[in-house]
């Protein structure tokens, strides 16, 4: 597979992958009196094109693999993250802990593909939060905390440019993820307002092909509404007499077919949380480990936008 290199300003350029290809992702390359690189995984070419450059700093958006494949492989630049995913970058352990191997044990942990791609931790140096600006020169880049998908999740405003990386906020047609243990979809409808009351004037995400510059606020809106499409087909789930979370699970609402056996349990730890949001909106209840509508709730007057 190969990237293409799309110059964005004099200073700045996208770095293209193929769209939606696990492992790679979309990333940005600032080449100003600081030499930065937001996220690291990069195709082969794209690789062994960044290793002919000087790079001072990694920017990682989160701490996912198929952001950060390189870290270990350029390791004249410092790392920098969002201190609530910064220590999942350097340590297996306390990374395979977010993806739910406390709950189904060597069962999920023999489909982890960090090590059939020989994954490679390293420890960040620098902490990141909301609100901050990175001064690379001519360039100025501000952190954009936009928690939901990961907790330390972070997109980036460039200012200069109208433009905002909005990472793994990506339009794809599935939907928003968040299938790991800290994941949180409330948080995720947040972030994606935010970027919606933003009105940028071009968007670049992880995945899709870009710069995105025409119908950016139609298109996150349907990507944000993914979720309470989802929500609903809980609802009408729990209406069928469908009480337990592996239940509702093997009504496929989110992923419709499991091609990998893993994206069974990444359904159980989504459903589980639309379960939980509708607890605390008041529209379900537990007993005994079964959900079940509060009376009057019914599909055809549930209201979850």
């Amino acid at each position: 597979m190969r990237s293409e290199l799309k110059k964005l300003s004099q200073h700045v350029s996208l770095l293209e992958a193929p769209e939606y290809a696990f492992p790679y992702c979309n990333t940005i390359l600032v080449e100003d009196d600081l030499c930065c690189l937001i996220d690291t995984s990069v195709t082969d070419d794209a690789f062994h094109y960044l290793r002919t450059r000087r790079l001072d700093l990694i920017i990682s958006t989160h701490y996912h693999i198929d952001h950060n494949m390189h870290n270990n492989h350029l390791l004249q630049a410092k790392i920098m993250a969002h201190e609530a995913d910064f220590p999942y970058l350097g340590s297996r352990e306390r990374f395979i802990t977010t993806l739910g191997v406390q709950y189904f044990g060597e069962d999920l942990n023999r489909y982890l593909k960090l090590d059939k791609l020989h994954y490679e931790f390293r420890e960040p140096h620098e902490t990141m939060i909301d609100g901050k600006v990175i001064d690379l020169g001519h360039t100025r880049v501000e952190v954009l905390h936009l928690p939901g998908h990961t907790p330390g999740h972070c997109g980036f405003l460039f200012p200069d440019l109208g433009m905002v990386f909005s990472t793994d906020l990506d339009l794809a047609r599935f939907g928003p993820w968040y299938g790991n243990v800290l994941s949180d979809v409330n948080d995720f409808i947040n972030s994606i307002d935010r970027v919606i009351a933003m009105k940028p004037e071009m968007l670049i995400t992880s995945h899709a092909t870009g710069p995105i510059t025409s119908n950016i606020q139609v298109r996150m809106t349907r990507f944000r509404d993914v979720i309470y499409q989802r929500e609903k087909g809980v609802v009408e789930a729990l209406y069928r007499g469908k009480h337990t979370l592996w239940e509702i699970v093997d009504e496929n609402i989110i992923y419709r077919r499991f091609y990998e056996p893993q994206m069974r349990y990444f359904e159980w730890f989504m459903i589980r949380q639309h379960v939980q949001r509708l607890e605390k909106l008041g529209k379900v209840f537990c007993d005994n480990d079964r959900y079940y509508l509060y009376d009057g709730v019914r599909p055809s007057n549930i209201n979850l936008a």
